[in-house]
């Protein structure tokens, strides 16, 4: 199970849809397992050194990889603010959300959840949750609780 608050997983929509067509990324945070803190991380552009030896996609529509100085900001933020890294997100934005063999690849964190909000019905977009371990895909029911 994983617990978020209506207002996170709105504002993570809204982030989704506000990047398309390119996918966006960030973190979520919080207490006691439920995330009520959204950071936005950008997406990082096809010439940015730090994804050369990752050997992903060059297109962001198609992939996300972190600004890691925005990742240290963030967790920097989140020791000052007492809470606690409990969700990495992205978007697929014409696709399912499903884990891709790059999203499942690049899973590095396997103590958090991984969302994905898909926007591949623009009308209905949504969002699933994940664990990954050992390149192992398990879903994980999301419920939604009160801030």
């Amino acid at each position: 199970m994983f617990q978020l608050t209506k207002e996170i997983s709105d504002a993570l929509i809204s982030h989704a849809q506000e990047e398309d067509p390119y996918e966006c990324c960030g973190l979520l945070a919080g207490k006691d397992g439920v995330a009520t803190k959204i950071y936005r991380i950008t997406n990082l552009p096809s010439d940015d050194p730090s994804i050369k030896d990752l050997k992903v996609p060059a297109d962001r529509t198609l992939r996300y990889v972190m600004a890691p100085n925005e990742q240290i900001a963030a967790f920097k933020q989140m020791r000052e603010d007492g809470t606690e890294i409990l969700a990495i997100y992205h978007s697929h934005t014409h696709s399912p959300a499903y884990p891709s063999p790059t999203d499942v690849r690049l899973a590095f964190y396997p103590d958090v959840h991984y969302l994905i909000a898909s926007l591949e019905d623009k009308n209905r977009p949504h969002i699933r949750a994940f664990t990954i371990l050992d390149e192992q895909i398990s879903e994980t029911e999301i419920v939604y609780s009160k801030p």
